[in-house]
């Protein structure tokens, strides 16, 4: 498989790329129209590849669900000014806060602005995993 060259999602270098959402729900769209187009053969290879479909399906709405909690989180901060503006997050962005320190009192850091925790938020899915 060859490395893509090609910038895919939408940045300030690429702002005519796809949105992160609008490129999943594309995906999910055409793997439904893949299986559709397979529906009636009933051979076990067909039968095994529609199920793969299914499940990279239900693996992409996970995906879609992860970037709605991001674009919720993002808009919380500011705006969105689309590709050409400032970052909410990152190099260039405005007033990016000081980073969390431990408080004298306790030495526990305090919580996080949106009350997650980074290392939960990573570790745990952002939706139930649909039962294959």
């Amino acid at each position: 498989m060859s490395t893509p060259t090609t910038p895919v999602l939408m940045s300030k270098a690429n702002p005519d790329g796809w949105k992160l959402e609008e490129l999943l729900a594309q995906l999910r769209l055409e793997l439904h129209a893949k299986n559709d187009r397979i529906a009636d053969d009933p051979r076990p290879t067909a039968k095994a590849v529609r199920a793969n479909n299914l499940g990279m399906i239900d693996l992409l709405s996970v995906l879609e669900g992860r970037q709605r909690d991001t674009l919720a989180r993002l808009d919380r901060l500011a705006p969105d000014q689309g590709p050409g503006g400032t970052p909410r997050l990152g190099a260039g962005a405005a007033d990016v806060p000081a980073a969390s320190l431990p408080t004298p009192s306790t030495g526990a850091a305090p919580a996080p602005a949106d009350g997650i925790e980074p290392a939960s938020a990573a570790a745990a899915p952002a939706a139930a995993q649909p039962a294959v």
